[in-house]
């Protein structure tokens, strides 16, 4: 890795540690810059704000590993496939606790992008709605709309339950919810 992607991971590693350990409202730039032994002008070379720095870590690039991959293509029912390839953005999305999935809420509130937004996926925007037209062909799919507007809805259902899991403080599986309200919303098959 380069030295510049050393300092980048360097800043987003250590931030997210202060974050978690101090509060992100209380951590400083100064402080990360001091923590690591960097400048705020390799920081702002980096990152534009401290939101910017969430965003960014909170990104889809390069999100889904080859375990993730094994386990969709561990199963051959279409309409699990699409599930388990939508709950790796819901692991994504909450895999650093409550607090910094409020922090990232707030700046996709500021910002008016949604958290599941499907131009920032390829998998999200044209192998999930794939998946589900093959469910809906093979059968395992009962719900009558579109596969379109099924990822849709499945989205709008994972944003929102992450952000009750948020709200509620973290008190319930976050990945049981949004999968039993996407069996709900897909109408699947009962195995």
């Amino acid at each position: 890795m380069s030295t510049r992607g050393a300092t980048k991971e360097a800043i987003l590693s250590k931030s997210i540690e202060l974050f978690n350990k101090y509060g992100f409202e209380q951590v400083t730039i100064n402080q990360i810059c001091k923590e690591i032994n960097v400048t705020k002008t390799a920081f702002y070379y980096h990152f534009k704000s401290k939101d910017e720095l969430i965003s960014d870590f909170f990104s889809f690039e390069n999100m889904v590993s080859n375990d993730d991959l094994l386990d969709i293509l561990s199963v051959t029912d279409f309409a699990d496939q699409a599930m388990k390839a939508m709950e790796i953005f819901v692991k994504h999305i909450v895999r650093l606790g409550v607090e910094m999935t409020k922090e990232n809420y707030r700046i996709h509130l500021r910002t008016q992008v949604p958290p599941l937004d499907k131009s920032q996926s390829a998998l999200l925007g044209s192998v999930i709605p794939t998946l589900i037209q093959r469910a809906k062909d093979a059968g395992q799919v009962k719900n009558p709309a579109n596969a379109e507007d099924l990822l849709e809805s499945m989205c709008n259902i994972a944003s929102g339950v992450i952000l009750n899991w948020a709200i509620m403080g973290g008190s319930f599986d976050v990945l049981a919810e949004t999968r039993k309200r996407f069996e709900i919303l897909l109408v699947v098959n009962e195995k």
